[in-house]
């Protein structure tokens, strides 16, 4: 496949991703995961595993009716060599909080990796908070 091929499904399953959260539904967000997939959130905490991430995304989703995040890719390069990505972008949040809603955003970097099948699956995800608004309700 061509570069730009890798590129496009990248950038696709990225969509695919993010509308998954929009949606809820943990299960197919977990399938974005590699097996031994690791994250630090904008918030420092680091998880691995599909599993925690499945526990995790489960717990934020009950426990917040509002909680959603959208990833927005602003750079991606690929190494065919070695069936790899490095994904830049930019991400916003919401949440609740003792009867506050929070608006967060920042920077991420993903690194993606292709599997023998042809599939990418996303292997690190490290988010990091730049901004941060408070409203109250």
């Amino acid at each position: 496949m061509k570069k730009l091929n890798h590129q496009h499904e990248i950038c696709e399953a990225r969509k695919r991703y993010n509308h998954a959260i929009v949606r809820r539904d943990v299960d197919a967000i977990c399938t974005f995961f590699s097996s031994d997939y690791f994250v630090m959130t904008g918030r420092g905490i680091q998880s691995q595993g599909i599993a925690e991430q499945h526990r995790r995304w489960s717990e934020s989703f009950s426990s917040d009716p509002i909680v959603c995040y959208r990833r927005r890719t602003t750079r991606l390069s690929v190494s065919k060599k070695f069936a790899c990505a490095e994904e830049l972008g930019r991400w916003a949040g919401k949440y609740s909080q003792d009867q506050e809603i929070i608006l967060v955003a920042g920077v991420y970097s993903a690194k993606w990796q292709m599997l023998n099948s042809g599939k990418w699956l996303i292997q690190t995800e490290v988010f990091t908070t730049l901004k941060s608004f408070t409203i109250k309700t």
